[in-house]
C-alpha cells in the first residue's frame, strides 16, 4: 500500500553551521563520548541535552538518494518535510529570520528536484510574528509549500499570546495547516523532570509541552477567531484524545472559561493527528474511535523513528481497508490538495 508521510524531518548545512557556531542555547557542540571518541550533542537549554550520532546527522541532511531509497522500501510515495529542531525561532531575531529564508529556499530546491516525492512546511522565525507570517505567505505562494511548522513555545512563552495572532490569521487565509511540534517543556516544568533525563523529551516532556500548548490555543479563543484554522499534532495527538472526556467534564467548572464550544469540539474541528512515533494498536484504536479515521494521518517521524517499524505497524493494525487507506494516503491527499493524477502516477512506479 502506498503511503504519504506527514511528519518527516531534515537539516540543512546552513542550519548545522549556525548551531555549531552559536555560543548560547541552543548549540551543537563536540564532546568526548564514553568510549573516548568525539561525538556531537545538542545543548538545547540548561538541563536538556540530545546526542546526535553521525549517522543521524547524515540521514537528516540527505534529501536525495538515501532518503528516497528508504521511502521506496516502505512504500512511502511522498514525505511532507519540516526542519528538525531546534528551530530558528530560538536564535537572535535577525539571524533567525535570515536563516529561515535560506533554509526554505534550500528545501524548495529539493522539492523541485523531486516534485513527486517531497513537499514542505515552512521554517518560521516566529520571534518576529509579522515577518514569520510574511515568510509563510512567500513559501506557500511562491515556493509551493503546504503549510508551516511551529516548534512550540518561545523561551517559555506560548503562542496563545495575542501578538502571534497574525501568524494564525495568515495560515487560515492561505488555507494551509500549521504543525505544532513539541520541544522541551519550559524551564519551570523541565526542572521537575531533569533529575531523570529520559523523561525530558520524547518519553514524556514533548507530549506534556505540545498537549499543553494545544489546550492553551483552544482556551484562548483562537479557533473562535479562526474557525477554519488547522493544526497538525504528532504522536496521535499528544495524549489529548485519551483525556478529552475528562477535560470537558472539568474545564467548564472553572470560572472565566470564555470559549464557545467544548474542548473536544475544537479538537475534532481544528486538529488533525499523525501516527508519528506512536506505533501501538491500542493507542491507534483509541484515537480513531474518538476523533474518527478522517482525522488520523500516517507519519513516521523520520529519521528519529524507523520507517520499517512505522510501516509494519500501520499495515498490520486492526483497521478496515477503508480506514487504512484514509490514514495511509487519502486524508493527506485531501489536506495537501494533491491532484488525483499524481497518486495514480506513483502507483505505477
Amino acid at each position: 500500500m502506498k503511503k504519504i508521510a506527514l511528519e518527516e524531518h531534515f537539516f540543512t548545512r546552513s542550519h548545522l553551521e549556525y548551531l555549531r557556531s552559536h555560543k548560547g542555547y541552543p548549540r551543537l557542540e563536540t564532546v568526548k563520548g564514553p568510549d573516548g571518541r568525539a561525538l556531537e550533542q545538542l545543548q538545547l537549554m540548561p538541563g536538556s541535552i540530545q546526542v546526535m550520532p553521525q549517522a543521524l546527522l547524515e540521514r537528516l541532511q540527505d534529501l536525495g538518494a538515501g532518503r528516497l531509497a528508504a521511502m521506496d522500501r516502505g512504500g512511502i510515495e511522498l514525505q511532507l518535510l519540516s526542519l528538525a529542531g531546534p528551530g530558528v525561532e530560538e536564535f537572535e531575531v535577525g539571524d533567525g529570520t535570515a536563516l529561515a529564508r535560506t533554509i526554505n529556499d534550500e528545501l524548495a530546491l529539493a522539492m523541485r528536484a523531486h516534485p513527486d516525492r517531497f513537499m514542505g512546511l515552512a521554517t518560521l522565525a516566529y520571534a518576529d510574528p509579522k515577518r514569520a507570517a510574511d515568510e509563510l505567505e512567500r513559501c506557500v505562494r511562491e515556493l509551493g509549500f503546504k503549510g508551516g511548522k511551529l516548534n512550540s513555545h518561545l523561551a517559555g512563552e506560548y503562542l496563545d499570546h495575542p501578538k502571534y495572532r497574525c501568524l494564525f490569521e495568515a495560515a487560515q487565509s492561505l488555507g494551509v495547516p500549521l504543525m505544532l511540534h513539541p520541544k522541551d517543556p519550559p524551564p519551570a516544568v523541565l526542572t521537575a523532570l531533569c533529575d531523570y533525563p529520559g523523561l525530558t523529551q520524547a518519553a514524556w516532556g514533548f507530549a506534556f509541552d505540545a498537549g499543553t500548548h494545544a489546550l492553551r490555543l483552544i482556551a484562548s479563543g483562537l479557533f473562535d477567531d479562526f474557525p477554519r484554522l488547522k493544526i497538525l499534532l504528532g504522536h496521535l495527538g499528544e495524549g489529548l484524545p485519551f483525556w478529552m472526556a475528562r477535560i470537558d467534564n472539568h474545564f467548564w467548572r472553572a470560572p472565566g472559561a470564555r470559549i464557545r464550544k467544548k474542548i473536544a469540539d475544537y479538537v475534532r474541528a481544528n486538529f488533525i493527528v499523525t501516527t508519528s512515533g506512536m506505533f501501538g494498536d491500542a493507542q491507534l484504536k483509541c484515537t480513531r474511535e474518538i476523533l474518527g479515521a478522517d482525522h488520523v494521518f500516517f507519519a513516521v517521524d523520520y529519521p528519529y523513528e524507523s520507517i520499517e517499524d512505522a510501516v509494519r505497524f500501520i499495515e498490520a493494525a486492526p483497521l478496515s481497508d477503508e480506514d487504512r487507506e484514509k490514514i495511509c494516503r487519502g486524508n493527506a491527499q485531501r489536506l495537501l490538495a494533491l491532484p488525483h493524477r499524481a497518486a495514480v502516477q506513483q502507483e505505477a512506479v
